[in-house]
């Protein structure tokens, strides 16, 4: 009797739960079907940053003026020197503008400014304020006990961090605000390792497979990002939405991101920008 009790609570406290999520479900879902008709003013940045930070790779760094440092540091790096900033902007602005049609948004560019005040619908400027790579070295460690004993063995991975800032603000509202969002992903070496233990000898060795960060990766990681931070606008907007339409005697409890191909929404703590500031 005691565990029926017990389970009769906890089914009890699911449904509660399920039934807290629903309103904001409903809401999110509304946007997706039937959400507000918004225009984008898509502002491409000029140029894109870049940075290594392997300096303690070099011999005598320290010691250099910050103008050798830099020299240095371009000179040294394993992609930073190679990268065509043409195809990571085109590629990045395509994929991202591509991605917002897809998810049913107007998107303008700004030879078509004319074109897009013309229209009195809801509409915002979506500034690529920002895109920042940065190359360093990722330390890698694996250990595992074995027989009293614990092994260790380091590497170190070459890894790529994809920064981006944009800034998105209202077109024509009576008290304007700027809100900038932020996202970055990291690529690394793949690497996969495991301590074996030979049966006759009972010595550890460490085998192991790195397949190396190539620069046709961190290009394919440009597109992939831009694709992925066209659904998170949409979350934003849709989350906006569903903050805006909940009850004042209710607050929303998750964030929703919406899986367009698979037609899945899900309550997420990762997948989404975080908001630098918003005034």
């Amino acid at each position: 009797m005691i565990r029926i009790k017990y389970l009769a609570i906890i089914l009890g406290l699911c449904l509660l739960f399920l039934a807290s999520c629903l309103p904001e479900q409903k809401f999110a879902r509304d946007f997706v079907k039937k959400g507000p008709k918004i225009r984008l003013l898509v502002t491409p940045p000029d140029y894109i940053y870049k940075y290594n930070h392997k300096g303690e790779q070099i011999e005598g760094f320290a010691k250099m003026t910050d103008k050798e440092q830099d020299s240095a540091l371009f000179f040294s790096s394993l992609f930073i020197q190679r990268m065509n900033d043409s195809i990571i902007l085109e590629n990045y602005v395509n994929q991202f503008i591509a991605e917002l049609r897809a998810s049913n948004f107007d998107v303008y560019l700004p030879d078509q400014m004319e074109e897009f005040l013309t229209d009195k619908t809801q509409a915002y400027t979506v500034n690529i304020s920002q895109i920042q790579l940065d190359e360093y070295i990722y330390p890698f460690e694996d250990k595992e006990p074995i027989n009293d004993t614990v092994y260790y063995r380091k590497f170190d991975l070459n890894a790529m961090d994809f920064s981006v800032w944009l800034e998105l603000s209202k077109v024509n509202a009576e008290k304007p605000r700027k809100t900038v969002l932020y996202d970055s992903e990291s690529a690394y070496d793949s690497f996969d390792g495991n301590f074996v233990v030979d049966p006759w000898t009972s010595s550890v060795r460490y085998k192991f497979h790195l397949d190396t960060l190539s620069l046709k990766d961190i290009y394919g990681m440009c597109g992939y990002l831009a694709k992925k931070h066209g659904e998170y606008l949409f979350d934003f907007f849709m989350n906006q939405w569903v903050a805006f339409n909940m009850p004042q005697t209710q607050y929303g409890t998750y964030y929703y991101h919406f899986n367009r191909k698979r037609n899945v929404m899900e309550a997420t703590e990762d997948e989404m920008f975080e908001i630098l500031k918003s005034k």
